[in-house]
């Protein structure tokens, strides 16, 4: 084994200590022990990013969801404890516009009906966040995505939005939108083209 990998290796025992320390009631609710996270490490390591916040709720189990930085910007990964092993189960890749500037406060695990919940992220155009920016939603069980911008009075939707079936998930990146632009009094998000106007 090369130096390089067992300093990759040990920087993830490390890791995983870390994240172990603080969250040890949390992870024995959810399933995931310290060689688990130490997997998440590795990987993490692999691909040199970053960790800014992990979240394991119990409402979210067997899920595990990173926000995560690197080279080029922000990446989500969820994490997925599956027979015992913990693998990645959905990678964001690298987000690019409007998600340059945002923080770990952005980044947001919401319960849903039954088993299923959301993981929400959202941020700006650092060069215009009040007038550019942007929600995406994620939901696991469903392996459904969801993305929602805003650039001056133009707003783009995914186009799963308009169904109906899909009101759930608009509503949830409303609220990550109103979180977003919490600085604005009495913030509404605007609609998508073609869906009426709700309160929320």
């Amino acid at each position: 084994m090369s130096r390089q990998s067992i300093l990759s290796l040990a920087a993830a025992g490390l890791l995983a200590a870390a994240w172990l320390a603080p969250a040890s009631r949390s992870l024995s609710q959810t399933g995931y022990t310290g060689a688990d996270l130490g997997r998440m490490g590795q990987w993490l390591q692999f691909y040199h990013l970053d960790l800014y916040k992990l979240e394991i709720p119990p409402y979210a189990s067997p899920y595990a969801a990173a926000l995560t930085s690197g080279k080029h910007g922000w990446r989500i990964v969820v994490f997925l404890r599956d027979g015992g092993v913990t693998n990645v189960s959905w990678d964001s890749g690298y987000l690019k516009r409007p998600f340059q500037a945002a923080s770990g406060d952005n980044f947001v695990l919401i319960p849903g009906a039954g088993t299923n919940f959301g993981v929400t992220f959202s941020g700006c155009d650092a060069r215009d966040c009040a007038g550019n920016y942007g929600a995406l939603l994620y939901l696991p069980w469903s392996h459904q995505f969801f993305q929602k911008g805003v650039a001056g009075h133009s707003v783009a939707c995914s186009q799963s939005l308009l169904d109906p079936a899909n009101a759930k998930a608009l509503q949830m990146l409303d609220a990550a939108l109103k979180r977003q632009q919490a600085p604005v009094p009495h913030y509404v998000a605007p609609p998508c083209l073609g869906i009426p106007r709700t309160n929320r």
